[in-house]
């Protein structure tokens, strides 16, 4: 299989430049030891170790201190979660090279290391405490709709700019690119494969991680939790109800959620606040950060949810929809926070997308083939309450092309993302 070149690839090298240890966490199988060994091909001169490794693992955590000394001045160490003793004696290293850069003009420190792991930072303290102002962080996704294209559009970009005559459908239908984006590793695998992938994928997040690495006490309760949110997606979280379909106490259930969402499992969006009258809820929405795990776990295809449970099928679009959202907010130079509108009384919008200066655009997803009045409701009535922060509001849907549906309401084709 080609190498399909990452978005991020930029992202890791002008980190590199900043910072003495760059470190890139994503999910299992996104394409973090892929992206690390082409960049040891081509722009990184070191060795590369990768604790998946024992006799590399038990080395590293019966002497960190001479594990680091003997790496030499560059580096790559892949699934360093599994070894976070490791960061103190990286530490100890990056602060007495930067004291010899800058008092014997020896070396510059940055670009050392390069680190990969599958869980946030912090989920993993010593990470997070020993690193600060010392390691920059890239995050990398499973495969992107615009990396399979080949492109680098920025659809949030765009909405901001309201660029709409700029935005062009793309000859990939909705569903073939849910299938494409997703972990490298599928693109060459068959159907049937596809699903011992995936078994082997969930044993491996849902029990092997969570006792080898966080020692969790219940992990044989991770695979049902994961069933649980699955059942749940673009849903409000609910720890009670949790807790009864799994026979966790409420506070385990909230907790082992939260080691799904810190190691790119499933997500919690937070819901969208102002200090207004309005009911807004408080609890967050589930979402799945890869759509093609959310449906192997339900157990059903994508066709098959169309043909036998559309409201399944259209969360499984909306889901889709938030990990693209994500990954493109993640890519862009601009800051972008991704959030719900929702109140107690009903009034909804699927996503609400803030920039860094306070202005947003609200995104509704339909798959519905007509859009009625009742289908903007839950826009205009955020309309208001944002007023002329409010750059834009788009519906995506099954459109033939971009359409003003009404005044600053724009229907736009799904394909248009990409």
């Amino acid at each position: 299989m080609a190498i399909i070149q990452r978005t991020q690839k930029k992202q890791v090298l002008e980190t590199m430049e900043a910072f003495p240890a760059t470190y890139i966490n994503g999910p299992r199988q996104a394409g973090k030891t892929t992206l690390a060994r082409d960049l040891l091909a081509k722009e990184f001169s070191g060795q590369y170790i990768t604790f998946d490794d024992l006799l590399e693992r038990n080395a590293a955590m019966q002497n960190p201190n001479g594990f680091v000394e003997g790496l030499g001045e560059k580096a790559i160490l892949d699934e360093v979660q599994m070894v976070p003793d490791v960061f103190l004696a990286l530490k100890k290293h990056i602060d007495e090279h930067r004291f010899a850069y800058k008092t014997e003009k020896k070396n510059n420190p940055n670009g050392s290391f390069l680190l990969t792991g599958s869980a946030s930072l912090w989920s993993i303290p010593k990470l997070a405490d020993a690193m600060v102002g010392r390691m920059g962080t890239v995050t990398l996704y499973p495969l992107s709709a615009t990396e399979i294209s080949g492109n680098d559009f920025n659809f949030i970009d765009y909405l901001f700019d309201k660029k709409f005559s700029d935005l062009k459908k793309s000859n990939i239908f909705l569903t073939d690119m849910i299938t494409k984006a997703s972990y490298p590793e599928l693109l060459d695998l068959s159907d049937t494969a596809h699903n011992t992938w995936f078994q082997n994928y969930i044993k491996k997040i849902t029990l092997d991680d969570p006792q080898q690495i966080y020692h969790i006490e219940k992990a044989d309760r991770m695979p049902l939790l994961l069933q649980a949110l699955a059942v749940r997606v673009c849903n409000l979280v609910n720890d009670a109800d949790l807790s009864r379909d799994t026979g966790l106490t409420s506070v385990t259930a909230r907790s082992y959620r939260n080691l799904l969402q810190a190691t790119f499992i499933a997500m919690e969006m937070r819901p969208w606040y102002r200090n207004v009258g309005k009911r807004l809820v408080k609890a967050g929405k589930i979402h799945f950060y890869d759509t093609n795990l959310l449906c192997h776990v339900l157990g059903h295809s994508l066709e098959t949810m169309k043909r036998q449970n559309p409201k399944l099928f259209g969360h499984a679009i909306q889901n889709f929809v938030a990990t693209e959202l994500l990954k493109q907010a993640n890519n862009s130079r601009q800051r972008y926070d991704l959030t719900f509108y929702r109140t107690r009384d009903g009034g909804e919008v699927d996503f609400v997308i803030e920039r860094h200066d306070g202005k947003y655009v609200a995104i509704e997803v339909k798959h519905a083939e007509n859009i009625t009045a009742k289908d903007l409701k839950g826009i205009k009535e955020f309309s208001e309450l944002a007023g002329d922060d409010l750059i834009t509001s788009i519906v995506l849907c099954n459109a033939p092309r971009v359409l003003e549906y009404e005044k600053n309401i724009f229907l736009v084709p799904f394909n248009t993302m990409w």
